[in-house]
């Protein structure tokens, strides 16, 4: 099966694959020159189906095994948009970057889009496992809740574990057999909370409450606190946060400061002139040397 997806103006798949780091953890696999990228895909009912995504001109093609029925293939097809972020519209944030000095040059690329997982459950619990540990952490626990209790396509891959399978496992499993550590009691509780109907992430992508109300349901829940909050809400197109961590802060010092630290304050100031594209302007002027053109550069090499 293929189906072609009509990309937006000013489309780059190489930039939003490479926007961050989620392309480097399961079940993503990114093609060698970020030409491409696979994913498994949990199915409504159970079940779940590989998908691979590849740019082709002004579109994206959409590529899985099969002749899956109509509703199989319109569930792949929202997966595929909400993963490669097309349906968000950057106009008013290109204009305001534009006219911004020293962030002209992100209009000019079409930067912006930032991946994300088919489920905003899986972007939630992938945000949790980033937390007060090294990268090689996360993809490690982020591989092992896969391969524990992802559920399994055609050919042996999986997908990332949906709520019941995780709240299944429970929370000594995720603890000794993922190793996710202290997270493992947040974990268990945030897939009960979730899978018993408490809590809906996937509603979010529709949620026409103010800011603030949204960020206050995020932050009550198990795991949740301002870094993963304001980088969800980065996700979902609404990125005034700056969800700074402690990378992002000594980047900014590198870039900015002369290597000297700054306060989360004067960092603040410097993107307030971008009102509510605050956080996403932040994101991409800090990650601006891992991309040389539309290709991975020596710095995300470094990362990878």
């Amino acid at each position: 099966m293929k189906i072609r997806l009509e990309a937006p103006p000013g489309f780059s798949f190489r930039r939003t694959l490479l926007s961050h780091g989620w392309c480097l953890l399961h079940p993503f696999e990114a093609g060698r020159n970020a030409d491409s990228l696979a994913t498994t895909v949990p199915l409504p009912g159970g079940g779940a189906m590989r998908i691979l995504l590849r740019p082709e001109k002004d579109a994206v093609v959409l590529e899985a095994p099969g002749s899956p029925p109509a509703a199989v293939r319109r569930h792949l097809e929202a997966a595929a948009r909400r993963i490669l972020n097309l349906d968000l519209d950057l106009a008013p944030f290109h204009a305001a970057c534009a006219a911004t000095e020293g962030l002209e040059w992100i209009a000019k690329a079409g930067a912006g889009r930032l991946l994300r997982a088919p489920t905003l459950f899986e972007d939630v619990v992938k945000l949790v496992l980033t937390t007060n540990c090294s990268w090689s952490l996360t993809t490690r626990m982020t591989r092992a809740v896969v391969d524990l209790w992802g559920e399994p396509a055609p050919g042996g891959s999986r997908a990332f574990p949906t709520p019941a399978a995780l709240a299944g496992a429970g929370e000594a499993a995720l603890r000794e057999r993922a190793k996710t550590g202290y997270r493992a009691p947040f974990l268990a509780s945030l897939a009960r909370k979730v899978s018993g109907g408490e809590v809906d992430p996937e509603s979010w992508q529709r949620d026409g409450r103010d800011l603030a109300a949204l960020r206050k349901e995020m932050l009550s829940l198990p795991g949740v606190g301002p870094y993963v909050a304001e980088n969800l809400l980065k996700m979902l197109g609404r990125p005034d946060g700056l969800a700074l961590d402690s990378w992002m802060r000594g980047q900014y010092a590198k870039l900015h400061h002369g290597g000297r630290a700054v306060s989360d304050r004067t960092i603040a100031r410097r993107y307030a002139r971008m009102g509510k594209w605050a956080g996403l302007a932040a994101w991409l002027d800090l990650t601006r040397e891992w991309l040389d053109g539309d290709s991975p550069s020596a710095a995300w090499e470094s990362l990878a």
